[in-house]
């Protein structure tokens, strides 16, 4: 028969031999946890009371006092010695408590009789000289030595080798009113635990159901500045926690009702209260109760009696390391109320969306000491700006939550592909993105993927509106416009506020052509062009004097780029015009920059179709300026004044004819004009 089958059943049940070595076991645990606690007062309040002693205290105080704590000491050596786990077999019960009760009576006897002796007399001595603050520390010594005793006498009750024939394992009615109690708790206390397996100053909690232990346990961490509490179980325990605000709790484990285990369970499966800090002061200090009590939870675990230098450090280390999850804590309560408060503000945009590049971008000017000096260079990049087209207007009529919400979503969507072509992501200004490819760092397809960045940007727009269709939000168009040239790079700002950027003509520039888009269209500059050599499609070539510029400018439409990339914008539908019979009457003005013109002129529109119109007037407004219209319906009663529109082409008839985009049209301007052409489209 194997080992194994030796101590089991055929049904995996342990064998009488395993049940007695593991009740011995339990036993010897037990017994150590009642004698030690009586210790752990005597020793306690021995090395308080020596502490505090001066020059007022009785005659020969000191030298009794120390007579006592050198007593509870020599008899706590003896208690760890005979009770030691380690040395006693577990294949025979009764032969072991057999020597441990002649072993106990013969050594324990002479210390024992020393602490209850002195501590007599220092009680006497005390009480004669009027020392009452003494007394009531000295009694719980003496009190303490006499329940040692009287554990011992209980111990020692227990049948001899005399008194029949050795039995097997220990009966109960073989057991002093002691062990039988000790052993009722224990089965209790078995069974619960296979259910149940699995420098700073602060509030602390000591939870124990011995008196003196609380009381002794409690006055020491008060003396360390701490503000105790104490519980005498685990039930009142838990109930104060979830009350109050504890940073720390000092846990005994042998305890009525709900024992250490179970309240560090209740602990550890409660989220509120998972990161309290426990740890565990007991007399039980088997290796098998350290392991349960820290995969429960437990943050340290302590034998009684404490040692007070090891316990103010476990105390001190566990409180530090509660501050600084407490400071984790705040540090990220505040900081999710602040990204709250930044999404309903444009600051939100410039802050934060103004602060993202690329994660190599960011590596380098990390990684170099000098990143973060004030300063610039002189190199070629290209920029890209993009804009959405009429979104000014869209947010005049809408909640402010609502456009902070608009400009998230197109701002989420454009960030990723910006950042997918290596793009420095150098202002957010409103809905407005600049972009710089070839800094801080320079590549020779900058061009070639800024392109390629502004079609795959005008692609996703197809999400962006369907986002902001099941939101309930209008569509928007995107405009784009890209240059390539020399300009100045680097840091620009102050000591306190410094930010990667780019200034010169060039940018000037490409902010001028990005004007002149309308939704879908990407411009690009004749420099952008060649740089990006023969893989982009061109759809329209286009002339233009912007301000500042001498000479007049020829612009590019890309509809996509092929090489590497293979991205297209969808070819342009044919547009299908529809005569008006009665002319539309409107008023225009010429937008200048940002704001609108003096002069407002009549007109009329003769053809409409999709976003477009053909407008009659005594004069021509100039190509690609924009308009800011008035519309009428035939009875001439005002439909709208926030129509906005720029001018795409002129016809040289009498009287002159251009037509225009609609760039801004508001819901009732729409309404109107679906109405007038749905008759063709439905027919």
């Amino acid at each position: 028969m194997s080992a194994a089958t030796s101590e089991t059943g055929q049904n995996g049940s342990s064998s009488p031999a395993t049940d007695a070595g593991q009740t011995s076991q339990a036993l010897w645990s037990h017994l150590r946890h009642e004698l030690r606690t009586p210790l752990n007062a005597i020793i306690g309040y021995s090395e308080m009371l020596l502490e505090d002693a001066d020059a007022d205290s009785p005659a020969d105080f000191a030298d009794d006092l120390n007579q006592v704590l050198s007593a509870g000491r020599q008899l706590l050596a003896v208690v760890n010695d005979l009770l030691d786990a380690q040395k006693l077999a577990s294949d025979d019960v009764a032969f072991n408590l057999e020597s441990l009760i002649a072993n106990l009576d013969y050594q324990a006897r002479t210390p024992l009789n020393g602490i209850i002796g002195y501590s007599e007399i220092l009680l006497e001595n005390a009480a004669e000289e009027g020392r009452e603050e003494l007394v009531a520390d000295l009694r719980k010594i003496h009190d303490a030595g006499k329940l040692f005793l009287g554990r011992l006498h209980n111990i020692i009750d227990v049948p001899g080798p005399n008194a029949g024939p050795k039995p097997a394992t220990i009966k109960a009615s073989d057991q002093s009113p002691l062990i039988a109690s000790v052993m009722t708790s224990l089965r209790e206390l078995a069974q619960e635990s296979a259910a149940a397996s699995g420098g700073e100053t602060g509030a602390l909690l000591v939870v124990d159901d011995n008196e003196i232990n609380r009381d002794l346990l409690s006055r020491y961490l008060s003396r360390l500045g701490h503000k105790v509490q104490a519980a005498p179980d685990g039930r009142q325990a838990l109930e104060m926690i979830g009350t109050g605000a504890f940073d720390l709790v000092l846990l005994d484990i042998m305890m009525p009702e709900l024992n250490g285990y179970q309240v560090l369970q209740h602990l550890n499966d409660s989220p509120a209260w998972r990161d309290l800090p426990v740890i565990m002061i007991s007399a039980l200090d088997e290796m098998d109760s350290v392991v349960r009590c820290i995969e429960l939870g437990a943050a340290d675990y302590l034998s009684k009696p404490f040692n007070p230098v090891l316990l103010r450090a476990r105390v001190g280390a566990c409180l530090e390391k509660k501050r600084l999850q407490d400071l984790e804590k705040e540090q990220k309560r505040q900081l999710q109320e602040l990204n709250a408060a930044l999404e309903v503000r444009n600051r939100f945009i410039r802050q934060i969306f103004g602060r993202y590049l690329s994660d190599d971008i960011v590596e380098t000017i990390l990684e170099h000491p000098g990143g973060l000096k004030i300063g610039g260079e002189k190199r070629q990049a290209t920029i890209l700006m993009s804009d959405l087209r009429g979104f000014t207007a869209i947010s005049e009529r809408l909640p402010a939550e609502d456009v902070v919400s608009m400009v998230n979503i197109y701002l989420e969507t454009m960030t990723d592909i910006i950042l997918k072509y290596q793009g420095t992501i150098d202002e957010f200004i409103g809905d407005g993105i600049l972009v710089i490819f070839g800094a801080p760092l320079q590549r020779a397809d900058d061009a070639q993927r800024a392109v390629a960045c502004a079609v795959e940007m005008q692609l996703a727009m197809a999400s962006v509106n369907d986002r902001n269709r099941q939101a309930g939000y209008p569509e928007v168009a995107l405009g784009i416009g890209v240059n390539t040239g020399n300009m100045v790079v680097g840091n620009i700002g102050s000591k306190k506020r410094t930010k990667y950027g780019v200034v010169g003509s060039n940018v000037n520039l490409t902010a001028r052509i990005e004007s002149y888009t309308v939704g879908g269209q990407i411009l690009v500059s004749e420099t952008t062009l060649k740089a990006c050599s023969d893989i982009v499609r061109l759809d329209n070539v286009v002339q233009v004097s912007p301000k500042g510029v001498k000479e007049p400018l020829t612009i590019y439409e890309v509809g996509g780029i092929a090489g590497d990339y293979q991205l297209f914008l969808p070819p342009k539908p044919d547009v299908e015009w529809i005569e008006i019979t009665h002319q539309l009457p409107v008023q225009f003005t010429v937008l200048e920059g940002k704001h609108v013109g003096e002069l407002r002129y009549n007109a009329a529109i003769t053809k409409l179709a999709p976003k477009l119109a053909e407008i009659t007037a005594n004069i021509l407004p100039a190509h690609l300026s924009n308009l800011r219209l008035s519309l009428y319906d035939y009875q001439e009663r005002l439909i709208t004044d926030n129509l906005y529109a720029k001018v795409l082409a002129h016809r040289s008839d009498l009287p002159p004819v251009f037509q225009v985009n609609f760039t801004a049209l508001p819901p009732e301007a729409e309404n109107f004009l679906r109405e007038l052409l749905n008759p063709t489209i439905t027919s």
